[in-house]
């Protein structure tokens, strides 16, 4: 089991990571005597799967668990779900020294954590992260979220969890296309803070990574440290940490576009919207075209759509897009702010970008 400690300004906590490693939450719980209750959210799906589980695990706890099961799905981050979950915490007469444990993929962890955010005015959250885009990225740092019906992700909070447990033996469960999905993120960290990184994912086999535990736990360890490093100096991303940004603002809008629903996962868009920023990237002198085409390669090897083109049934276009980036939360004084690369492995914060060169590259990746 790997164990990382993210250490910011307002708190600690642990991220451990590793195979059938449940049995630590029964652990971590036991230390904390004074808990009268313990509730658990999660989705239809993962339920199916996991909840059985990490009820017998909770059993060494002798704490007898809540449970509310919504339905799983993007459009599941709204204002009424957020009243629902934290109506249903208020009605299980939850405490501030209880937990509420966070059962599931991106949509569980940002819904639940904002509910813990604000119900009784904080309570402390456990991340369960069953998909490997919240493993690796949205179970680590304190985001929380409900989509808007401006653009994804415009209403949240910063609560960190009190601890994210990263069983990697949960990926089993996933499909196909949400595991690629979730290497979406990876590949982006890589991209912009550790080409060594880059490196090692080109030489592995993506049809089997899936499957190889071993290699999944060195995946999960390496890209938390690079978003706990970044965290741990920029905990509420007045800087360095909107780097983690690379390809999520034409990433958002493009989810945005397709009705934040199953003909785009989070990943795909962060994939497309990084293929865009590498162009815009290369448009702006910043990184060469052989950089580009290594980089795509493996997105392309590795099953992903690199050209918005490719997307059936999409009905994307110019000026649907721009509007969208201009509600991004990135938008500072109306001028367009994004997340570029001089090379691999090295990312930056480019402001104030002319949407002229935005417009260029978006057209070309339409054609």
């Amino acid at each position: 089991m790997k164990n990382i400690t993210v250490s910011t300004k307002t708190c600690s906590y642990k991220i451990l990571i590793g195979r059938d490693i449940l049995d630590h939450l029964s652990l971590f719980l036991n230390q904390y005597n004074g808990i009268k209750s313990i509730c658990i959210v999660t989705e239809d799906r993962v339920a199916k799967y996991h909840l059985n589980n990490l009820l017998k695990i909770l059993e060494h706890t002798k704490l007898k668990p809540n449970i509310l099961v919504i339905r799983p799905g993007e459009n599941s981050k709204n204002w009424s779900n957020i009243q629902k979950v934290t109506e249903w915490l208020i009605s299980k007469k939850i405490e501030r020294g209880d937990f509420i444990i966070g059962l599931g993929g991106g949509v569980i962890g940002d819904l639940v954590g904002f509910a813990a955010s604000i119900a009784l005015r904080g309570i402390k959250v456990i991340h369960i992260p069953t998909s490997l885009l919240a493993q690796v990225d949205s179970a680590i740092g304190g985001k929380t979220s409900i989509n808007s019906i401006h653009g994804k992700n415009l209403i949240g909070t910063f609560h960190q969890p009190a601890l994210v447990l990263s069983d990697v033996a949960m990926l089993r469960t996933l499909s196909k296309r949400d595991f690629r999905s979730g290497y979406g993120e990876v590949v982006k960290y890589a991209l912009i803070k550790d080409k060594n990184f880059f490196d090692w994912l080109e030489r592995q086999d993506f049809s089997n990574l899936q499957r190889n535990q071993e290699k999944l736990t060195h995946v999960v360890e390496i890209s938390s440290q690079i978003k706990s490093t970044i965290v741990e100096k920029d905990e509420t991303e007045q800087g360095i940490r909107a780097l983690l940004n690379f390809g999520h603002t034409f990433g958002h809008a493009l989810e945005a576009a397709t009705g934040y629903s199953e003909r785009l996962l989070h990943g795909e868009a962060v994939v497309l919207g990084s293929c865009l920023a590498l162009s815009l990237s290369y448009k702006l002198n910043l990184i060469d075209q052989e950089q580009i085409l290594r980089i795509e390669k493996h997105l392309i090897t590795s099953g992903f759509k690199t050209k918005i083109k490719q997307l059936s049934g999409a009905n994307i276009d110019l000026d649907l897009l721009m509007n969208l980036m201009y509600q991004d939360k990135k938008v500072t004084s109306n001028q367009l702010n994004f997340v570029l690369l001089n090379k691999i492995g090295e990312g930056i914060l480019m402001k104030n970008v002319d949407p002229e060169n935005v417009k260029h590259v978006i057209q070309q990746s339409l054609k």
